[in-house]
């Protein structure tokens, strides 16, 4: 006979960071929560290890600062006292391509130049990729009726070199995905809202430099002292009355027979019963799980593509390696190298190696192109990614650690369409109160979005329960307080 436990009223299915910040709202509220996490740990992809003095992160190593999300939830955790900058002297990235390294032009605001002088001054860029970046310049609105490629975009606004050598290595490392197939739409909008508004690209990036900082007195990129776990083990540690479920999955969603809600299957057999449920699980998992309940949401959701990706983080001696510029660097695509890019976390921040004879790199692998490298087991990895910085930047030591992190279905790809499928996800949603999808597969692959989705998936169960705003509510099953009113 099937165990039926009497659930808290709000399960949260998932417990990355978009989980975790949902739960974190919920308890805020009063209402009771269960986390289920399939794996043994809490975090998702944000995890960070402390191995013999070393700090190694296997998701993202910082946030966007700008964008506040992250930094007001931290303030809300009391990690305020723990927020770095990247450090300053060693600021700037370079683009491996045509046999060597060349810095990215200052001034760049991703791929639109803010400063024309330090572009007409770049190695990376002919000539002829210079004149045409100036085309912009000229060059009149585009469409605004139709989802455009980032590719198609690019090239319109500041030409193929652009693309190819700026655009698309910074994107990879940041998507993983192609440009010919990437929704300007779901994944940059900014740089649309810039066009549509400044007409140019350029004209547009000089009025974003132009305006005052957000004052928060940190650099563009920032992290933690401690990691970014730090983010996740405060999120969990605050959650002192929900309960936690790891190494457990839930293999089925339906309605409760009683109507009052739904009733989750867990992979031990175990059923619960919620009056509201949040998806912060990968796209895959979240299709798989709502086609009996929603089949409607499940055809829009399991059209969002994802793609492996992994990271070999590599520690040396500094004496042993070639010295090292910047804070990293990254491959164009058409350069046929089996890495996306290399970060080198002990010059990006502080307090990643033991001591300073000590240095931390991190590469990249993954994408469309890099998926079998990336799943095809530590041994290749780690010999691959080796081969590439002997080549590449001449890094030929033995080094003194290295660790893997391997994700499959790593990075959500915002393609063509993105925006409808997600439309068309949350409509068919809406049909059912309480039920709500949150995390990176819909409004944004970033930390702060992943705060957002978590934070606005409470939102929105909450309000459905109509206990939005209400404090410390403690709710039985059988009561209904979010009836008429």
């Amino acid at each position: 006979m099937t165990d039926v436990a009497l659930a808290p009223k709000i399960a949260v299915i998932g417990g990355g960071i978009s989980g975790l910040a949902a739960a974190h709202d919920l308890t805020t509220a009063g209402a009771g929560v269960i986390v289920i996490e399939k794996s043994s740990r809490l975090g998702g992809k944000v995890i960070t290890e402390h191995i013999d003095g070393f700090l190694i992160e296997g998701g993202p190593d910082s946030f966007v600062a700008g964008k506040g999300s992250v930094l007001e939830l931290a303030n809300e955790l009391g990690l305020a006292g723990q927020v770095i900058s990247s450090r300053p002297e060693n600021r700037g990235a370079y683009v491996w391509c045509r046999g060597g390294l060349h810095p990215l032009p200052d001034g760049l605001l991703l791929m639109a130049p803010s400063r024309l002088s330090p572009l007409l001054r770049s190695s990376l860029l002919s000539w002829k990729g210079k004149l045409r970046v100036l085309g912009d310049l000229v060059l009149p609105k585009g469409s605004i009726d139709e989802d455009e490629s980032l590719e198609a975009f690019v090239v319109r606004r500041l030409g193929r070199e652009v693309l190819e050598r700026i655009a698309e290595p910074l994107i990879a490392g940041i998507h993983g995905a192609e440009p010919s197939t990437m929704s300007l739409q779901a994944s940059f909008p900014r740089f649309l809202d810039m066009e549509r508004k400044h007409r140019s690209l350029i004209l547009a990036a000089r009025s974003v430099a132009s305006r005052p900082t957000a004052g928060n007195g940190l650099s563009y990129f920032a992290s933690f002292k401690g990691g970014m776990g730090e983010l996740a083990a405060a999120l969990a540690n605050a959650l002192k009355d929900v309960d936690i479920k790891t190494g457990r999955a839930v293999t089925r969603l339906r309605p409760d027979e009683d109507g009052d809600g739904y009733r989750l299957v867990l992979d031990d057999g175990t059923e619960l019963r919620a009056h509201g449920v949040i998806l912060a699980l990968p796209a895959s998992e979240t299709a798989t799980l709502v086609s009996e309940l929603v089949p409607e949401a499940a055809a829009a959701v399991a059209g969002i593509h994802q793609v492996a990706t992994a990271t070999v983080t590599l520690a040396y001696r500094i004496g042993d390696i070639p010295d090292l510029l910047g804070s990293g660097f990254v491959v164009p695509s058409v350069e046929r190298r089996r890495i996306m890019g290399v970060s080198y976390l002990s010059r990006k921040w502080e307090g990643r190696v033991p001591h300073r004879q000590l240095a931390l790199l991190r590469a990249f692998v993954g994408g469309q192109h890099g998926r079998e490298l990336a799943l095809g087991g530590k041994d290749r990895l780690v010999a691959a990614v080796r081969e590439e910085l002997a080549e590449l930047i001449g890094l030929t030591a033995h080094p003194v650690l290295v660790r893997t992190h391997c994700w499959m279905g790593g990075l959500h790809q915002y393609t063509l369409g993105h925006l409808d499928r997600v439309a068309k996800a949350e409509s068919a949603l809406a049909a059912h109160p309480g039920l709500a999808l949150a995390g990176a597969a819909f409004h944004g692959i970033g930390l702060n979005e992943c705060v957002d989705s978590g934070r606005r998936a409470a939102e929105t169960v909450l309000a459905a329960l109509r206990l939005e705003g209400t404090p410390h509510v403690s709710v039985g099953l059988n009561s209904r307080p979010w009836g008429n009113r």
